[in-house]
């Protein structure tokens, strides 16, 4: 059984080719049984002969795994709907003067591993660490930033935003996501899931790269992409929802239902990025040194080359390098990113589903990574891959059960996550600074002040 990560790749590299992976296994097994049987059947029978003469030690071992795998399902599924969540809004201050980086500051402060910290907690209470949900929803265009989360754990996040942000406005809200007016007969619901197209420690290009975390004295200059996402949000209309959400948890190591495994592949992935670059300049070097018909007959000026590593990096290579090393410096999320649009059928507009696929853009760089949709409603390009709309109706409705129940790690939905490191996060969920006015995006009315001194009291 591959890893969801592995997993989650083969099955892009295979719908790259238009093939679809829940239709390629079972065909490839038929046609590779059938091409046995006509080549040696003999050889086939004797296979399953064999099969059933060992089953006595595969067959509990195998149902042995299984069983471990629904055990741990269950638990974590009770676990996690006996968890009383809250959905707190959080409204802007009026005025904004800092960089993302307070958010980031606010974002270090939920890293943490509690709920799992023993084996019993994970094996036999189906514990897990917090999972929060950083979200930012447009009704009818007026944007609003909320954060999903146990209830528990309200009063600490609430000081903790407080503390960066004194003047902002935290209560608890309705849960949008269960508005009852929303319903599959009357609205249209479209959406998806991003992923990084590179490794997970290349960073997307962040609010540093944009030298946000200055400080400047001309607001003009301050250049924020993530206005972007609110002025597309801000530009809805009547009777139309845009929900964006980041779920996170902490990033520990990788695991398998419940045991931490040794490896991990965030910083493996990485380590093989930075020398697979350092060999491909190698080889350049070695390609001009024959271009250039230098004689060489003992390797000399090749191994020379080689040692000077990664001084033979192109410009662009070596910052790409410097990007994945800040990325190992810093605190990480394993993240599942997903956005939604739900309209009434007549205002539907499908412009708005390139602008989920797009939104992400301005983040993107050549020496940086992408996110780009890799789940949800996007994935059918040929007819075959989903007959008669079948398909896309159960992606539908799962998509909007997920999002309502903020569903990303384990049960009743488990995917491969998206690394995130606190910049980044910060870079994709932050208030943006006053001198920015997106339309419809809510702040606080007015600044709030401290009593005068000296005003008389009746103690």
């Amino acid at each position: 059984m591959l890893s969801h990560t592995r997993a989650d790749a083969f099955a892009r590299w295979l719908r790259s080719w238009g093939l679809e992976p829940v239709l390629v296994g079972p065909i490839f097994v038929t046609l590779l049984f059938l091409y046995s049987l006509s080549a040696d059947p003999f050889a086939v029978r004797a296979f399953f002969v064999a099969l059933v003469a060992i089953s006595p030690v595969w067959v509990p071992i195998l149902l042995l795994r299984y069983f471990w795998v629904l055990w741990m399902r269950y638990i974590r599924y009770q676990f996690w709907f006996k968890q009383d969540h809250v959905l707190l809004e959080v409204t802007l201050p009026p005025e904004v003067q800092k960089s993302p980086l307070a958010m980031e500051v606010f974002l270090t402060t939920l890293w943490n591993s509690s709920g799992e910290l023993t084996f019993i907690d994970r094996i036999w209470k189906g514990g897990q660490r917090m999972v929060w949900s950083l979200e930012i929803a447009s009704t009818e265009g007026q944007i609003r930033y909320y954060i999903y989360m146990r209830r528990t754990w309200r009063n600490i996040v609430e000081s903790r935003l407080y503390g960066q942000f004194p003047e902002a406005r935290v209560i608890e809200a309705v849960d949008y996501a269960w508005n009852p007016a929303i319903n599959f007969d009357e609205y249209e619901l479209w959406g998806l899931e991003y992923d990084k197209q590179d490794i997970g420690a290349l960073p997307i290009k962040t609010y540093r790269d944009y030298e946000l975390d200055k400080n400047t004295d001309e607001p003009e200059m301050i250049v924020d992409p993530f206005t972007h996402i609110l002025e597309f949000f801000g530009s809805i209309g009547k009777d139309e929802h845009l929900w964006l959400q980041y779920i996170v948890r902490t990033r520990r190591k990788d695991e398998w239902f419940g045991f931490t495994l040794k490896r991990d592949e965030y910083k493996e992935s990485a380590r093989e990025k930075i020398t697979d670059m350092i060999a491909a300049a190698a080889k350049r070097s070695k390609d001009l040194l024959g271009k250039l018909e230098i004689s060489d007959p003992e390797g000399i000026a090749l191994k020379q080359a080689a040692s000077r590593g990664a001084a033979l990096l192109s410009e662009g290579e070596r910052n790409k390098v410097e990007a994945i090393e800040r990325s190992l410096n810093k605190l990480l999320f394993e993240c599942g990113i997903r956005g939604i649009y739900v309209a009434k059928k007549d205002r539907f507009a499908g412009t708005n589903n390139g602008g989920l696929v797009r939104m992400f853009d301005p983040f993107r760089a050549p020496e940086h990574n992408v996110l780009n949709p890799t789940r949800g409603l996007t994935i059918f390009d040929y007819p075959w891959q989903d007959f008669q709309g079948i398909r896309r109706t159960r992606i539908r409705q799962q998509l909007f059960f997920h999002y309502r129940h903020r569903a990303y790690f384990f049960v009743p939905y488990d995917q491969a996550p998206v690394f995130l490191t606190t910049e980044e996060l910060a870079t994709l969920w932050h208030f943006p600074s006053s001198a920015v006015q997106p339309p419809g995006l809510q702040r606080v009315a007015a600044k709030r002040a401290e009593a005068p001194p000296g005003l008389p009291t009746n103690a």
